[in-house]
């Protein structure tokens, strides 16, 4: 895919971990438990509740999560403590209209004052299925939670938003890529937080998060060279659950 060191570390030399990221979705709940669920979420009091709200919540988006899971086979569900509050967050990938051609990812927490899920993120057409899938990846650090996207297409844009432990965006980073007609190359401009800026900066900021993370929530990126290296091989990855796994561990930990 890309080859220019630094400048793509977010997406292109994620490769190569990010390609055992997805959980099948005909894979036996049971055997999701063992992998993933087992002692591994450590529940307080409003944790407990939190799972209770969230089973509601996922119900009400059945039809379409499942729809996203159909069309792009892919588990689209995920729960994980993202700012180690000791309640969980759900975040989950559903279609974006009635056609299920494209999908929203979300990421929601529980209100304790109103006992509700309370809709922190929302990220439309992180995948879609004209014109390519694109491509995404989600992961956390300490102070952060980032979400990376690369669109498809003949002159792709590669952005990440930051996101701090109160879900509010704190930064953003973007890659352009272009095709110069009179020179018949590939010409690559980069921003953050909205300013133009030189490949150097832009490759320190972003390389700054990548050493950072400590678990990658969600990605679709698969491996396109051996060639490739990078921080994140060395990091811990949430499995993904379709919707019915999701379903019944949420009613097994409430």
């Amino acid at each position: 895919m890309f080859k220019r060191a630094a400048a793509l570390v977010v997406i292109a030399a994620m490769a190569l971990f990010f390609s055992g990221c997805e959980t099948d979705t005909t894979e036996a709940t049971a055997s999701i438990y063992t992998k993933v669920t087992e002692s591994t979420i450590a529940l307080n009091e409003d944790g407990v509740k939190a799972v209770g709200v969230y089973k509601e919540l996922l119900k009400v988006n059945k039809d379409a999560i499942q729809g996203i899971e159909k069309n792009f086979n892919v588990s689209a569900c995920g729960l994980h403590d993202i700012n180690s509050d000791g309640i969980p967050e759900l975040y989950f990938f559903a279609a974006t209209d009635s056609t299920a051609y494209s999908a929203t990812f979300y990421v929601f927490t529980y209100d304790k004052a109103s006992d509700s899920a309370v809709k922190k993120i929302e990220i439309p057409n992180i995948m879609y299925l004209s014109g390519g899938v694109g491509e995404y990846a989600i992961f956390t650090s300490p102070v952060a939670l980032l979400i990376t996207r690369t669109s498809g297409g003949t002159e792709p844009v590669t952005e990440t938003v930051v996101y701090d432990m109160n879900f509010f965006k704190n930064g953003s980073y973007k890659m352009v890529q272009t095709h110069d007609a009179a020179t018949e190359r590939v010409v690559y401009k980069y921003f953050t937080n909205g300013s133009q800026a030189d490949q150097t900066a832009y490759d320190q900021l972003v390389t700054v998060h990548i050493d950072q993370a400590t678990m990658v929530l969600a990605s679709n990126i698969q491996a396109k060279s051996e060639e490739e290296a990078s921080p994140l091989l060395s990091k811990p990855a949430v499995k993904t659950m379709n919707y019915e796994s999701m379903l019944s561990y949420l009613i097994k930990l409430s």
